[in-house]
């Protein structure tokens, strides 16, 4: 299906230019500008309407938590196993789940999705489309990052089962304990004698050892973002600060050490000890300094719809609009690796696209379209 936005305000490098045009075809963005003059399927008036690339929310469980929160539907972690490196969300996501549709009509093109908080080693995390029928479909890439938590939840979690690990200090030494088990696996597989028995869980860990994920670092005070810097620089990770809600005073530190950080559910309440210094000035505080940020929702932790509250809330607390819609579009893009297809409205990129009534940072606005990979949602 071919489509033509036409007469549209459209977002490029950080502001919004009326008068545009955007072709769409074969899942694509064929052309950018002013002047575009082709036959197509569907032309679209998008006078007074404003056209950004749609929404990337870079961490979230979608789909592995069912509505209503029922136990028979929600697959988000393993709590009676603390290394879980093997798990994929491939294999629990639940396309047609009604969250999978309100991403859409939240303007959200792409998420990344990783298992719950609750292991020290709790998965492999996975980027996927919010269109199609089976995850399979909708799927980007399947092996984006391990997750591997620090703080309170892998903590309490274990404590309460009267199993290790059940302090900070055990959780790090855990997965301290399990990187240099997977190290030597490692080594074993790639000598002449090699390995007769191949071992799941390090076979998982290979990709983040060998430099080709992430550590995707579950951590929320500054004591936590501390113990996964230095055990990815034990261990030579790259190493992203998911979460990160006291990342703000380690700023000039993230920014010298080049480390991004997803932050956020900056909506949710000083529910816990580890979310007392939250502030919704984090976001121009860390990007003041230099750090790539990336903001989320985590849902379910929020609605998926409170995306675009977060970056508004973060524009109320002195960040800059362009920035702050960077931060939900082009910025999670590059942290999750796949800033050469979406996160910008380009010729040749994805046409993953958001048509608004008015300012996308106006809760007023409406989103009326989204297109993913070329198919047309109307609302």
């Amino acid at each position: 299906m071919s489509i033509l936005f036409d007469n549209i305000r459209l977002y490029m490098a950080g502001a919004f230019f009326p008068g545009q045009k955007v072709l769409v075809e074969k899942g694509k963005i064929a052309a950018v500008g002013s002047k575009i003059l082709k036959t197509v399927d569907e032309t679209i008036d998008g006078k007074g309407k404003y056209l950004m690339p749609a929404l990337i929310d870079a961490h979230t469980h979608l789909g592995l938590f069912e509505r209503g929160n029922l136990t028979p539907g929600s697959d988000m972690a393993e709590v009676f196993q603390p290394i879980t490196p093997h798990l994929r969300p491939l294999d629990g996501i639940k396309m047609r789940d009604q969250a999978l549709e309100d991403a859409r009509r939240a303007g959200v093109a792409v998420c990344m999705v990783c298992p719950g908080p609750t292991n020290p080693i709790a998965g492999q995390c996975s980027i996927l489309k919010t269109n199609g029928n089976s995850a399979d479909v909708g799927l980007i890439v399947e092996q984006a990052g391990i997750k591997i938590c620090f703080g309170e939840e892998p903590k309490n979690t274990y404590h309460k089962q009267k199993k290790a690990p059940s302090t900070r200090m055990g959780v790090a030494a855990l997965i301290r304990e399990t990187l240099m088990r997977a190290q030597d696996y490692a080594e074993q597989k790639a000598s002449k004698k090699g390995i007769r028995d191949r071992n799941i869980q390090f076979e998982a860990l290979l990709p983040m050892l060998e430099g080709r994920v992430p550590m995707r670092a579950n951590a929320h005070r500054v004591e936590d973002i501390m113990t996964a810097i230095r055990i990815a620089e034990e261990f030579k990770l790259k190493l992203i600060i998911e979460h990160g809600t006291e990342a703000h005073l380690l700023a000039p530190m993230l920014a010298e050490k080049k480390i991004p950080v997803v932050l956020g559910p900056a909506l949710v309440p000083h529910l816990r000890f580890e979310l007392r210094d939250k502030t919704f000035e984090s976001a121009v505080i860390l990007m003041n300094a230099g750090v790539e940020v990336a903001l989320t929702c985590d849902f379910p932790g929020l609605p998926i719809e409170a995306l675009r509250i977060v970056a508004a809330m973060a524009v109320q607390f002195g960040l800059d609009e362009k920035r702050a819609i960077n931060a939900i579009t082009e910025n999670p893009a590059r942290i999750l690796g796949i800033q050469t297809r979406c996160g910008q409205i380009k010729k040749g990129y994805d046409a993953d696209l958001a048509l608004f009534s008015g300012h996308p940072l106006d809760i007023r606005s409406k989103l009326e379209m989204i297109v993913v990979d070329g198919e047309l949602f109307r609302f």
